[in-house]
């Protein structure tokens, strides 16, 4: 792991850049084919960033994340709530009773009808004492089918990590990218990346080849067999960079680059693989799509709102679900939409 100091903090090198990115005007039109989706989904209770989400069955499930002002971490600023949404039957976000710590920052994946929530840090600190931050190491589970479902403590991440992201691959969970917070005024980025077969307990983590890359704030998509680590905030600034493990052969390549039109590219990405390719979403509002051989990245559509530091999930019918997350201009954003993921036609 790598020592740096930390970036994201107030006055940190992150809010200089925040403060100086100026998003510039796109003239592109949305595609004819593809577009906003008729299928309307409820508004999230509250704007939140950096939280978990993962679709398992008909229903959405989102929990934690921040619901304070940016770059302020205290007691106050983080959430534990634990929401779902039934897409079947959209009538509101309802909250789950089952009993958790506030955190964002973490992960969570579905695999069939279990939850499993990695990660994350919260803060020790009340809103007008120094911030304190704590990464962890927690690997919890939430089986829907039980008769009682609560968190069910699982073996723990290997290190406490956050800011980071995971995917589940043929009923293996991965891990890559984050940090960890210890309360001090240096990080350790990680270069350490995780797997294990989620069918199994108790969980066994298994070390993945070394990554060649330290990043956070960035997205863990599945596709075409593969893991794909993308965007993101390397100790040098964001990134673009797309790299994508095959466990197949346990080796590291090189994706083709996220291009950005703001200084910040792939910072707080958010990314999916479902039937029709891999998409991403990126903070300057538009929504792209892995070309079918892989070497570059299609423009699908503009998005009505810009985020970043948000969700996307499958919503059926190869639809896209975005929800939560912010902007530059506009701040946080409850409202959830489904984009119709049919990229563009080439020859159109």
């Amino acid at each position: 792991m790598s020592r740096s100091n930390r970036f994201g903090r107030a006055g940190s090198p992150l809010s200089a850049l925040l403060a100086g990115v100026v998003l510039s005007c796109s003239t592109l039109a949305f595609p004819e084919d593809g577009g906003k989706s008729e299928m309307k989904l409820p508004d999230l209770p509250e704007g939140i960033t950096s939280f978990g989400a993962a679709k398992s069955g008909d229903s959405i499930f989102v929990y934690g994340g921040n619901v304070g002002e940016a770059h302020s971490y205290n007691l106050e600023s983080q959430t534990k709530a634990f929401r779902q949404l039934d897409l079947t039957n959209p009538d509101g976000w309802h909250n789950i009773p089952v009993t958790g710590p506030p955190l964002q920052g973490l992960a969570m994946v579905a695999d069939g009808e279990v939850l499993y929530r990695l990660g994350g840090f919260n803060a020790e600190n009340q809103p007008d004492e120094e911030q304190d931050l704590h990464s962890r190491d927690f690997v919890q589970a939430y089986d829907r089918r039980a008769m009682q479902p609560g968190w069910d403590d699982l073996t723990p991440l290997p290190e406490p990590r956050s800011s980071f992201d995971a995917i589940v691959l043929d009923g293996r969970v991965y891990v890559a990218g984050g940090w960890s917070l210890n309360g001090g005024s240096e990080t350790e980025w990680h270069k350490t990346a995780w797997s294990a077969d989620l069918s199994k307990r108790p969980l066994q983590w298994e070390s993945l080849t070394e990554p060649p890359f330290l990043r956070r704030a960035l997205a863990l998509a599945a596709h075409d067999g593969k893991i794909w680590v993308m965007g993101g905030m390397s100790p040098e600034g964001p990134s673009g960079r797309v790299d994508v493990y095959d466990p197949r052969t346990k080796n590291w390549s090189l994706g083709p680059e996220i291009d950005g039109d703001t200084q910040l590219k792939g910072f707080g990405v958010a990314a999916f693989g479902i039937e029709s390719g891999l998409y991403a979403s990126t903070m300057s509002g538009n929504l792209l799509r892995l070309s079918d051989d892989g070497s570059s990245w299609e423009l699908v559509q503009e998005l009505e709102r810009k985020r970043y530091f948000h969700r996307m999930l499958p919503g059926g019918d190869d639809k896209l679900v975005l929800l939560g997350g912010t902007s530059m201009h506009e701040g946080r954003h409850t409202e959830v939409d489904v984009i119709e993921a049919i990229r563009r036609d080439s020859k159109d």
